[in-house]
């Protein structure tokens, strides 16, 4: 069963905060209130606040059992985690279930994790991001081990060195109309089927494309520093233009044939 108490009905139990109870345990100790008056007076319960008064402790435990791991496992856990997120390597929600399994095993905690696959459920997953609010469920970005490499402190100071002798160099700093970013990104030309309506209880629910895998091109867009952008390029691959390719593009925009692949070359950059 999930570590997940909810309270039934109106259940006014465990309703006071450690505010109240550190001025319930103050007006006692002071002389000024009784306990039976402080526990009617800040809303804590008469045994809890005598319990309290004997350990010396203010802070409030959740209701319900405690995690299997225990909270300060979890958070060996929880940085575990964003140890491999700094390295590129998110673990998925499959090896964070296997992380549990073996971290009980290993410091012998009872658990009632599943034994065959060794993991632990997905109960206990949605439990542990619910425990743990800094951590959440994201979509990951494919990153190629060479820009992951290039990603590191020598190379970025590097860069932004060379940037700013750049526009130290030309006069730059004061002239953002003067300074483009390029960048290019990938297009599919196919048309991607959207969610219909159909038949209950139908399968393979067709939809008419362009075609079933897209022809990528490549797109080329510049701007500078004040918003101003230069009309697009685009990159064909193919031996003879259409004119259709043009078709309801910003004026000023090129089409470039590649026979090879539309991807961008050394010929296309320079022209």
């Amino acid at each position: 069963m999930p570590t997940n108490y909810r309270r039934k009905g109106n259940c006014s139990r465990a309703a006071w905060t450690e505010e109240m109870l550190k001025m319930a345990m103050l007006a006692v100790r002071s002389g000024n209130m009784g306990v039976n008056q402080a526990s009617r007076e800040f809303k804590v319960p008469c045994t809890t606040l005598r319990r309290r008064l004997v350990r010396g402790d203010t802070k409030k435990k959740g209701l319900g059992p405690p995690s299997v791991l225990g909270l300060e496992n979890e958070r060996k856990i929880v940085f575990h985690i964003k140890k491999l997120q700094k390295r590129g390597f998110s673990p998925t929600r499959k090896i964070v279930c296997h992380m549990a399994y073996h971290l009980a095993e290993k410091l012998q905690i009872k658990h009632t994790f599943n034994k065959e696959s060794k993991l632990a459920g997905d109960d206990w997953l949605r439990s542990f991001l619910r425990r743990n609010s800094d951590l959440s469920v994201k979509k990951s970005e494919g990153v190629s081990l060479a820009r992951a490499r290039g990603m590191n402190k020598k190379d970025v100071d590097a860069y932004f060195d060379l940037l700013g002798k750049t526009l130290e160099e030309h006069s730059l700093f004061d002239k953002p109309g003067n300074v483009f970013n390029m960048d290019e990104t990938g297009l599919q030309l196919n048309n991607r089927p959207e969610h219909v309506i159909a038949e209950k209880g139908s399968k393979n629910i067709a939809a008419i494309t362009s075609g079933e895998k897209g022809v990528t091109i490549t797109v080329i867009c510049c701007c500078n520093g004040e918003g101003t952008f230069i009309p697009p390029a685009c990159i064909f691959k193919g031996k003879n233009k259409k004119k259709e390719y043009e078709d309801e593009m910003p004026p000023g925009s090129v089409v470039y044939m590649s026979r090879k692949s539309a991807y961008i070359n050394t010929s296309i950059f320079l022209t």
